[in-house]
């Protein structure tokens, strides 16, 4: 055998012996979040094509279940919202909602999973499940008892509450809503995401739009969590009491009245008097994380290969106490994938809307420009914009650089992948910062940079300007993966 044989001789063995995974080149998880509206109006191979040549997107994240019109994208007169695919009724024994109630009826019989899997899978696109909790509750019978209750027992209509994270058959339907996705289709994987926080922080009204929220109207509040904490030792009257005190604190701020030692010096003597507020805001966030993991375990007992990971509300940029609880190393062990929320453009105006909030009360000794300065720095963000330019300048890609290099660094052990959001034509109030293609390029770009190993561009495909989706594309195209 001459040398030239060896070598093509030595070339066909290495690749006989190479992993399959590694004979094809690495792309990157290019997503997108899909309403089920355009897929139905406009054509299910129309939009993927679309996608495909448009942004090089490679994984489908569809708004399968939601009673909320927003996310569905739907044109209908009437709407009532549920599950776009079929119901199997055999799943949901526990859960107390009737199938009926959980079909959506927008398109009829359609069951959009069915039509969607085997057109996407031509393709090579996967598809996701992309279930995020509603944060207004639906009119639908016994949709009430899977609710959180607040301090005064009655059960809220909208966010900041959602379903009782300890209700027995809130959780029941959870585990049938994956039972009956992950046994009856082929689909790719999970998303789950839970846009809301425990009572402290919904309290103090600490998220965007935020100061327009009731204090009392904290949850849970329920017979569930009661019984849970008396068994874990937490004094379920005294916590009442104490988030009592909070409410009437919020109040005060919110008319003008400072207390006589400042706003944050009250808030302290609140919390060391009731202690208890800090131990029920940890119950909730435990409870939080059991969700997390009671999904992860129940995805993984009927098919252990599919992925399940989180969207991570974009509370976790404005609230240091949330950020704090979100902790990505903790969670790695039931994530396959984290998704933060990096919505740079519209998180001017949402940052803005955040500190409006905090400063009638906890932060309430800083005027507005100086608690902006304070959040730039426990949260490590680099020469953003002046609070008189926030709301019209957005924040900068630098921003989506910085917090995808923090979650990835976080999960560096696990080597957890991070797919973050990309905001792409986030609605934004008038005058305020909007997408360009520009701004969108630099955002994906600062992701890859930052570590990401995908990005799921957001939050909404019927939102999206089809030059900025395609800047999406340009960015991926000039970073090399395809």
């Amino acid at each position: 055998m001459d040398r030239r044989q060896f070598v093509k001789a030595a070339a066909v063995t290495a690749a006989a012996l190479t992993p399959a995974r590694s004979q094809t080149p690495l792309r990157k998880m290019i997503g997108i979040q899909m309403p089920v509206g355009p897929l139905v109006e406009q054509g299910v191979d129309a939009v993927l094509d679309h996608l495909q040549q448009a942004a090089h997107v490679n994984t489908l994240f569809v708004n399968i279940f939601t009673y909320v019109r927003e996310r569905v994208s739907v044109k209908t007169a009437q709407f009532h919202g549920g599950n776009y695919a079929t119901v199997h009724p055999q799943y949901y024994k526990d859960a107390l909602l009737r199938p009926q109630d959980m079909r959506a009826p927008e398109f009829g019989d359609l069951d959009v999973l069915a039509v969607l899997l085997p057109a996407a899978r031509k393709r090579g696109m996967k598809t996701y499940c992309w279930i995020i909790e509603d944060n207004v509750r639906a009119n639908i019978p016994n949709l009430e008892l899977l609710w959180e209750k607040d301090l005064y027992g009655r059960v809220p209509p909208r966010h900041p509450a959602g379903p009782c994270l300890n209700n027995p058959h809130y959780r029941a339907f959870v585990r049938g809503l994956l039972q009956d996705y992950c046994r009856s289709y082929e689909i790719d994987g999970i998303m789950w995401g839970a846009e809301r926080q425990g009572p402290l922080g919904n309290s103090l009204g600490a998220f965007h739009n935020g100061g327009r929220t009731d204090p009392g109207r904290v949850t849970c509040f329920c017979e569930f969590c009661e019984q849970k904490a008396r068994r874990m030792g937490i004094n379920f009257e005294r916590t009442k009491a104490g988030f009592r005190a909070l409410e009437t604190y919020v109040r005060a701020g919110r008319a003008g009245q400072r207390p006589p030692d400042g706003y944050y010096v009250a808030f302290w003597r609140i919390l060391l008097e009731y202690p208890e507020i800090l131990a029920w805001e940890t119950f909730w966030t435990g409870s939080l994380r059991e969700i997390y993991q009671l999904i992860f375990e129940q995805v993984k007992s009927i098919r252990k290969e599919l992925p399940v990971g989180w969207h991570i509300w974009h509370n976790a940029s404005f609230h240091p106490i949330y950020r704090a609880e979100q902790d990505f190393a903790r969670m790695a062990p039931y994530s396959d994938y984290i998704k933060p929320v990096l919505y740079n453009n519209c998180a001017g105006e949402r940052m803005a809307s955040y500190i409006a909030s905090v400063t009638q009360n906890i932060h309430g000794d800083l005027t507005r420009p100086e608690l902006l300065e304070f959040e730039y720095r426990v949260m490590n963000y680099g020469n953003e914009a002046s609070y008189d330019r926030l709301g019209a300048a957005g924040l900068s890609a630098d921003y989506v650089y910085r917090e995808t290099k923090r979650t990835v660094d976080a999960v560096a052990a696990t080597h957890t992948p991070v797919w973050p959001g990309i905001d792409i034509d986030v609605p934004t109030g008038a005058g305020h910062s909007k997408c360009t293609p520009s701004s969108v390029r630099e955002a994906v770009q600062a992701a890859f940079r930052g570590g990401a190993e995908g990005v799921l561009l957001s939050r909404n495909f019927a939102e999206m300007k089809p030059e900025n989706l395609r800047a999406a594309g340009e960015a991926i195209e000039q970073l090399g993966f395809v």
